[in-house]
């Protein structure tokens, strides 16, 4: 069974998410940069909310370019480094990214390659 999988790419410009289905893009979303959010809990929250929207545990993969906006999210323990668990995700922090097949795109709002590419880190593989 194929896995849903967001991966989150927080910059000081905005943050990037893109929710996978195996293969399959199903949203692409540009926010605001984490610097401009004003609650603590914004992203967990939205998680959350994706998660129970497709009545399954989400795999989050988190790639910061700047790892003071990864740690604003409050998705990853900021003296460990490692990923927040919860009933509704499990985060990986991640570095580096791996080539799969290519599945159905969405388009419109711009390129999310480096983003397509991170969330293919096979589960488990912290960095």
């Amino acid at each position: 069974m194929d896995q849903y999988k967001v991966v989150v790419s927080p910059s000081s410009k905005w943050t990037r998410l893109l929710l996978t289905l195996g293969p399959d893009e199903l949203v692409r979303a540009i926010l605001p940069a984490p610097s401009l959010v004003r609650h603590e809990r914004a992203a967990s929250t939205l998680l959350e909310g994706l998660s129970m929207w497709v009545d399954r545990p989400l795999h989050v993969v988190l790639s910061a370019v700047d790892p003071d906006s990864g740690l604003r999210l409050g998705l990853a323990d900021p003296f460990t480094g490692m990923g927040e668990r919860t009933l509704y995700y499990q985060v990986e922090v991640i570095e580096r990214a791996h080539r799969r097949r290519r599945g159905r795109r969405i388009g419109g709002i711009g390129d999310f390659g480096d983003l397509r590419q991170l969330r293919l880190v096979p589960d488990g593989e912290v960095r």
